[in-house]
């Protein structure tokens, strides 16, 4: 059961860091799936994405702010999709 303080905390979360959080967990979660399952360290990949194994490390521990370069440079390197954007099924958007 939650406690009183921590369901303030809770309550008080504006929702867009609440949706960002959740987001990002999802997106490094995936991230490091990814990695074990093609055998990769941190450290292999930061190779590959010609970046410092600290910068993999922040990216990974959640000091870093994805950008969609740095999420199309992972999806590249990994050849598996990170983000998708739903397409709305509407007749002809742009006229």
């Amino acid at each position: 059961m939650r406690s009183k303080i921590l369901q303030e905390i809770l309550d008080e979360t504006p929702k867009d860091v609440e949706i960002f959080v959740d987001k990002y967990t999802d997106l490094v979660i995936r991230i490091n799936q990814i990695l074990r399952e093609k055998g990769y360290t941190q450290k292999s990949l930061a190779n590959k994405l010609d970046k410092s194994p600290s910068e993999i490390h922040k990216w990974l521990s959640g000091d870093h702010n994805f950008t969609l370069r740095s999420i199309a440079k992972l999806e590249a390197e990994l050849g598996e999709t990170l983000l998708e954007v739903p397409v709305r099924k509407t007749a002809h958007i742009y006229k």
